[in-house]
């Protein structure tokens, strides 16, 4: 498989090992296969709302041997989930906070999610405020930088949490504080 971005890496460094993985918006499907690969997940599903796209995630996943343990979908968001489909972790890396938050709202089952991952482009501090409103609770809040732009990494589970103005601005998690977050 193709090496992965720093950016990517730091995604699937992230993720835990649970059951069954969502890659919304997976693109080429790089980090999926990853997480299969590295047994980080047992099956993956990934969805894209564009078919030429998920073609790639689906050849990529024939190159790795690992149809069997994936499901493509054409589609917006988490809409491709069924109401009695039972998923552990979403990801959902590369849009703006406002999609993921359109996301969000439409998926009934936020609270059944064990993991989420996060990665938004622009729009931190709504989402994070969102995420509080919503009782989605920050666990790693990590800023890393690729080719000298800077992303932020939000994983979360469900719960209550109170964060501050400073949090919902610059991030949740001192102990992600690194050198990367100074500098940006």
């Amino acid at each position: 498989m193709n090496k992965l971005t720093k950016r990517q890496q730091s995604i699937v460094d992230l993720a835990t090992n649970l059951s069954v993985t969502v890659d919304v918006g997976c693109d080429h499907g790089y980090i999926g296969v990853q997480l299969l690969l590295d047994h980080k997940t047992n099956y993956l599903i990934a969805s894209d709302i564009s078919a030429p796209s998920l073609e790639k995630t689906r050849k990529l996943l024939q190159q790795n041997n690992l149809l069997d343990q994936a499901s493509t979908r054409v589609g917006d968001g988490l809409d491709i989930i069924r109401t009695d489909e039972k998923i552990d972790q979403v990801i959902i890396a590369g849009m703006g906070g406002k999609e993921i938050m359109d996301i969000l709202k439409r998926y009934p089952n936020k609270n059944s999610v064990q993991h989420w991952i996060f990665q938004p482009m622009k729009e931190l501090s709504t989402l994070r405020e969102y995420m509080q409103k919503n009782n989605l609770k920050i666990l790693h809040d990590v800023v890393m930088t690729e080719r000298k732009k800077f992303y932020h990494i939000i994983t979360a589970t469900y719960g209550k949490q109170k964060l501050s103005m400073v949090q919902r601005d610059f991030g949740a998690i001192k102990k992600d504080r690194n050198e990367e977050f100074f500098e940006w």
